[in-house]
């Protein structure tokens, strides 16, 4: 659960000219990428570099760009699998949700990862990419309803379609 305060904020440890240095930099992978375990040797950092340079090296960064790059080659190419890619998105959803708010720059990427049920659809998700596919001609907008769980966003939905209509016929008034 990456909302789980008593896990370790990353997995990702830190090797130079392979000499271990930390297993907690947190610079060197972002917080949405939390589940994402593994070990990164540098040739290029220097072998006595404290914490505060690190979190001023470039280098770092540069790092840090290519791990995030490099995760998602590998989760684009797992999306081409759909029961692989369903188990998956099954665990990690919400990492790839927190992913889209807080990356900028990987957002569109990042955006075209996530899935959505789908009234046409049914127990599928589906991409936004597929799912503009198969819009109507001529439809310009997707309607959405939000909800804990399927279904009771439609139930909100009704309630407030009635809402309306009962202020709109009694009350005289527009909402």
């Amino acid at each position: 659960d990456m909302f789980d305060q008593k896990k370790k904020s990353n997995n990702i440890k830190l090797y130079v000219r392979r000499v271990f240095i930390m297993d907690n930099c947190e610079e060197l992978i972002p917080e949405w990428l939390g589940f994402v375990k593994g070990i990164v040797d540098s040739e290029d950092l220097p072998l006595n570099i404290s914490r505060e340079m690190l979190q001023q090296n470039k280098i770092l960064k540069v790092i840090r760009k290519n791990i995030v790059k490099k995760c998602l080659e590998m989760f684009t190419e797992l999306a081409e699998n759909k029961d692989d890619y369903n188990k998956f998105y099954e665990n990690f959803a919400k990492n790839l949700k927190l992913g889209v708010h807080e990356d900028a720059a990987n957002r569109t990427k990042l955006a075209d990862l996530l899935r959505y049920h789908t009234t046409k659809s049914g127990d599928e998700m589906t991409s936004l990419k597929d799912y503009v596919t198969r819009m109507k001609e001529g439809q310009n907008n997707i309607y959405y309803i939000t909800g804990g769980q399927a279904g009771t966003g439609v139930i909100i939905a009704w309630q407030l379609v009635w809402v309306l209509w009962f202020a709109k016929k009694f009350c005289s008034c527009e909402l």
